[in-house]
């Protein structure tokens, strides 16, 4: 592989997409490091209410968990979620994102995405909030990923389908 070839796969999309559960088979069957989703680790460990200061605070340890997680000279990397999960979270809970994390996503262009589509059950969480705008949110993400101009591949489909067709996006995406 190049040397200077880096990627690293978001697994993204809405709340209950399969996001975790992907990200931690993916990284089973292809043997490569992973950042969990930050947001998750942070408002579990103290709480599940927020304010703006809250989110723009948790993007910036995001960026940290990720680069602790995934070493900076791995080639691949697969990330629960990126900062675009952070800009839908502020645009839906606060109508705007702070130019912190906007400016984080524009040196993010090493992402390629997996955008997982609400075909799942929805499994309640206290930390999920929008059970019924899953395909609302699932179009954030395309819109916003599409703003990027990087490469992603919708995964649908559940079980083996969904691990197919991940598996399938990931050798289209990086060559595995």
């Amino acid at each position: 592989m190049n040397q200077n070839f880096k990627k690293r796969i978001v697994i993204t999309g809405p709340e209950s997409s399969g996001k975790s559960s992907l990200a931690a088979w993916l990284v089973q069957k292809f043997e490569v490091p992973m950042a969990t989703e930050y947001a998750r680790i942070h408002l579990e460990a103290f709480g599940a209410k927020y304010q703006e200061s809250t989110v723009i605070a948790m993007a910036q340890q995001h960026l940290i968990h990720q680069q602790e997680m995934v070493p900076m000279d791995a080639p691949i990397g697969i990330f629960d979620t990126d900062l675009l999960n952070y800009k839908i979270w502020c645009d839906i809970a606060f109508s705007h994102c702070d130019a912190s994390i906007l400016r984080g996503i524009e040196q993010e262009s090493h992402h390629v995405y997996l955008l997982c589509y609400p075909d799942l059950p929805w499994v309640a969480d206290p930390l999920r909030e929008h059970p019924h705008q899953r395909l609302m949110l699932y179009e954030r993400h395309l819109a916003e990923i599409r703003k990027t101009g990087r490469e992603y591949i919708v995964i649908r489909g559940e079980g083996e389908q969904r691990k197919d067709a991940a598996r399938e996006a990931m050798r289209k995406l990086i060559g595995f």
